[in-house]
């Protein structure tokens, strides 16, 4: 194994590793990482060299040529024949002896560095305070750190297009631009679709797609805006809506489909402003789809806010207590196999597995399944056609798929065999028609968003989303993971909840601050939560003050989860394997 030293310390490496992926930590056994600044590097991308941020000092021991050994100096230590010119840590390949220098260490490497950055700044707009990019932008951070205090350059600077748009997801400012292909080589290489090449000539070059438009098509479009290093290429959708200091950034996955994404959810007074990806290398790695990104809106807008009962025709809102009250007393009046119990594949682990409590242990009822949500086919990289989040945690659960055909629930819904229907966490109108509706005799549903189920509903309970709750998760891979809380439930206080994010405005704000809405808060609870309360009302004594709680008892109970808790899933979560019988081991 290779042997090098950076900055007089000593790493072990593989063979055909880069410099820089030793900096980093890549398979170097945990060892301190050294902070080489870049711009066109990117583990995912191939090496482009172009940027010149990366520049260190490379020596090798001097070897005899006599005797074909290192030779030593005065205390028994190699002597290094140090190259005459610093060279890219991104491109240069280890070998063993070598030694490397930094900035930390090395006069010659800082001078190149401030070097590099003074050219790179020479025609870059000075518009930071109006720039989107603003505060988490590595050429501004690199500035500050290595690059000069001011500017030599006293002519005008080159012009090039400004604010012009790649189909409706990009917007592009080639004047900020600093060519270092990142997005080029992403479309290139990751979605090889070729859309962007680099167009004009020396100091007037940028990228341009030749047909802008067809952006809109490619679904992985957007991750060059996280790719590009600078404000060159910024979200449309996002554009000007808040400064990344005045939101929260929490960790925690998408829930659009099976592939359950690591993303940051970055929150404002309470109000999903936008998503990133989150680096897991065995869900998404470092890039996530248009689709999971945009996926925000709903966790905002239209929430059914409130628990509420219908009286003459119409959604009454009541307290939480006395609609789970009228929830109990209507599904006591059926016997249990008139009951039918849909769960939810959208929900966390923790929801479904009280769920499947709730319609076995306490109405007792036969009938209980989940809907499954299809769209379109598995793509070559991250897309699943399974639109749910949890289709194999409800499978490891035991709640089977019985795959509940629309005619099959809607003729038992009409011959009266089903005659009230509780829903957790999902659309019913999805799998039934509005006739099918209108024919049970009750419904009680638990709904992220207002519709026409929750229109028709004797019983409403608003349930919290991923976005507002701690719970498990199990993609198709079979990875267990956390959805954290980003958002505040109405009587929540984000200071007190430890697994929530917190901005600057969250840490210093007031109630009586013009930017704070309290209306941004839903009057939502877990859906554990509900089901608790309502299975109390026919005698049950759960007594789950977390959802911590509900997953220790389901590592104990469910074999697939046995040795799992909260602390080992972590932000990566873990892997199981799953084999015969719903069992299964830690991968």
């Amino acid at each position: 194994m290779p042997k090098i030293f950076i900055d007089g310390k000593e790493y072990y490496a593989e063979k055909g590793q880069r410099i820089i992926q030793i900096a980093d930590g890549v398979n170097c056994g945990g060892v301190e990482q050294v902070d080489i600044p870049r711009f066109c590097y990117h583990p995912a991308l191939s090496i482009a060299g172009n940027c010149r941020m990366c520049l260190v000092e490379v020596g090798t021991p001097k070897i005899d040529p006599a005797t074909k050994q290192p030779v030593l100096d005065e205390q028994g230590n190699p002597v290094i024949a140090w190259m005459p010119k610093p060279l890219t840590a991104c491109s240069t390949e280890i070998s063993d002896g070598m030694h490397v220098r930094t900035h930390h260490t090395s006069q010659m490497v800082r001078d190149a560095q401030k070097g590099v950055l003074e050219f790179i700044l020479i025609n870059h707009p000075l518009d930071c305070p109006t720039c989107d990019q603003a505060g988490e932008c590595p050429l501004q951070q690199i500035t500050y750190k290595y690059g000069p205090e001011g500017s030599r350059y006293e002519f005008e600077k080159v012009h090039k297009p400004k604010r012009e748009a790649w189909g409706k997801k990009i917007t592009f400012d080639a004047e900020r631009c600093i060519n270092c292909t990142r997005c080029v080589r992403f479309y290139d290489e990751y979605t090889k679709t070729h859309e962007l090449e680099i167009v004009q000539r020396g100091w007037n070059n940028y990228p341009h797609p030749p047909e802008p438009e067809r952006l809109d098509e490619n679904p992985y479009a957007m991750n060059v805006i996280d790719l590009c290093p600078v404000g060159a290429l910024t979200s449309t959708d996002h554009r000007f809506k808040a400064r990344v200091w005045e939101m929260s950034a929490t960790d925690t996955i998408a829930v659009n489909d099976a592939r359950c994404s690591n993303i940051v959810l970055w929150v404002r007074d309470n109000r999903v402003m936008r998503i990133t990806p989150r680096y897991n290398p065995q869900v998404n790695g470092y890039f996530i789809s248009d689709e999971t990104r945009l996926n925000y809106r709903w966790i905002n807008d239209n929430r059914a806010n409130g628990a509420s009962v219908k009286q003459n025709g119409k959604q009454v809102p009541t307290s939480w207590k006395d609609a789970i009250a009228k929830a109990a007393d209507i599904l006591k009046r059926y016997k249990p196999d008139e009951v039918f119990v849909m769960a939810s594949a959208k929900a966390s682990l923790e929801a479904n597995y009280l769920a499947k409590k709730f319609a076995f242990e306490i109405l007792q009822t036969p009938h209980l399944d989940f809907i499954e949500h299809c769209e379109g086919e598995d793509d070559h990289l991250l897309i699943r056609a399974d639109k749910t989040p949890n289709k194999t945690g409800c499978e490891l659960l035991g709640i089977e798929s019985k795959g509940v055909a629309t005619e099959d629930l809607s003729e038992a819904i009409k011959l009266g065999k089903i005659k009230c229907v509780v829903c957790v966490e999902d659309e019913l109108s999805t799998l039934l028609s509005l006739d099918a509706l209108l024919k049970l005799d009750a419904l009680i549903v638990m709904p992220y968003n207002i519709s026409d189920s929750t229109a028709m509903a004797d019983v409403v309970l608003p349930a919290a989303t991923f976005a507002e709750i701690i719970g498990a998760y199990v993609n198709f891979e079979g990875v267990v993971q956390l959805a954290r809380p980003a958002k505040a439930l109405k009587h929540q206080n984000r200071e007190l909840m430890k697994e929530m994010a917190l901005s600057r405005l969250d840490k210093h704000a007031t109630q009586f601050d013009r930017w704070s809405d309290e209306a941004n808060k839903i009057d939502a609870k877990p859906s554990w939560e509900i089901l608790q309360e309502l299975a109390a009302h026919f005698g049950a004594t759960w007594r789950y003050q977390t959802a911590r709680e509900i997953f220790a008892e389901i590592a104990k109970e469910i074999p697939a989860f046995n040795g799992l808790d909260y602390k080992k899933l972590g932000k990566l979560g873990a892997k199981i394997e799953t084999v015969q019988g719903g069992r299964a081991a830690l991968a």
